[in-house]
């Protein structure tokens, strides 16, 4: 039932972000960025998710898809391979939307759930169970690079949870514009979990 509950409340907050999406069409073209959300979206988001992250998306009629997904690292290494990427065709703009909802008392692993919505359909998936022990501390935090140029395998977001006792920093603005030279950042953090997505 709080399945069903989530996924009724999200799909009204994603409805009431393309009912504005006006301001989405003034973005530069072939970017992703974060969302500029009101006051009242961001206190439906509050309501029923422990973390979001909402972007926006502007690109040129070559792309015609897009897929989102989640990749775990531990100490720095990958765990396995994404199982659960999330794609759907789009036209021009959207919305992309992952979220963590809150956890009951009486309930087992939260899956984490990703939307799409573009050109008025909406599309959701799970994605994985991000559940660390308790005693970890944890940082969260959308790109930093604002703007994000359309390229492969973007970075959007990352939740990184450490069990050092002397306070934690998300990751840099250096890793996220380039992942490849500093995959060392990741070391510091027992567990990462990266928001990626790429456009076709």
């Amino acid at each position: 039932m709080r399945r069903v509950l989530f996924f009724a409340v999200l799909t009204l907050f994603v409805l009431s972000l393309f009912a504005c999406d006006d301001d989405n069409s003034n973005s530069e073209i072939n970017t992703v960025s974060r969302a500029e959300l009101t006051e009242r979206e961001e206190m439906i988001l509050l309501s029923t998710a422990d973390q979001s992250f909402v972007f926006d998306f502007n690109v040129e009629d070559k792309y015609k898809e897009v897929a989102v997904w989640v990749e775990k690292y531990e100490s720095g290494n990958l765990v396995g391979e994404p199982n659960y990427v999330f794609s759907m065709e789009i036209n021009k703009m959207g919305t992309i939307i992952f979220s963590i909802p809150h956890k009951s008392e009486d309930s087992g692993e939260v899956l984490s759930t990703i939307s799409i919505n573009s050109d008025g359909t909406t599309g959701k998936g799970w994605g994985p169970a991000i559940m660390p022990k308790d005693d970890f501390e944890f940082v969260s935090g959308s790109n930093p690079l604002g703007s994000i140029s359309v390229k492969d395998k973007m970075i959007l977001a990352s939740i990184c949870y450490s069990s050092s006792k002397e306070g934690i920093s998300t990751l840099s603005t250096d890793f996220h514009a380039d992942m490849d030279s500093h995959m060392d950042e990741l070391k510091k953090y027992d567990v990462v979990y990266l928001l990626r997505s790429e456009f076709k």
